[in-house]
């Protein structure tokens, strides 16, 4: 009989395996877009915006996108991306006639 360290150690161990296994999925899951309702930009405190064409939580306020992984946003501000806003035309003083 095998002595309850090694039992529990060997428990714990087909727990890290299984864990590994199901958090490298085959696909990606999607984002739950319920969550808009509670996260917010960690830097503004303002609501975030979700691009599902990037798959990423935007704050329009600070043109910045954080990252979402496997379903799971990333709000860590050092991982996000800073975006450009559009630019708007500019007026060289010329008026039209």
């Amino acid at each position: 009989m095998a002595a309850p360290m090694a039992r529990g150690a060997s428990r714990l161990s087909l727990v890290f395996r299984r864990l590994l296994h199901s958090t490298v999925p085959s696909r990606c899951q999607e984002f739950d877009t319920k969550m808009l309702e509670i996260v917010v930009c960690p830097l503004s405190k303002k609501p975030l915006r979700y691009d599902p064409e990037k798959n990423e939580l935007v704050s329009d306020e600070l043109s910045v996108a954080y990252p979402i992984v496997n379903g799971i946003p990333n709000l860590i501000p050092e991982d996000a991306r800073v975006i450009k806003k559009p630019e708007e035309p500019q007026d060289n003083g010329a008026k039209e006639q």
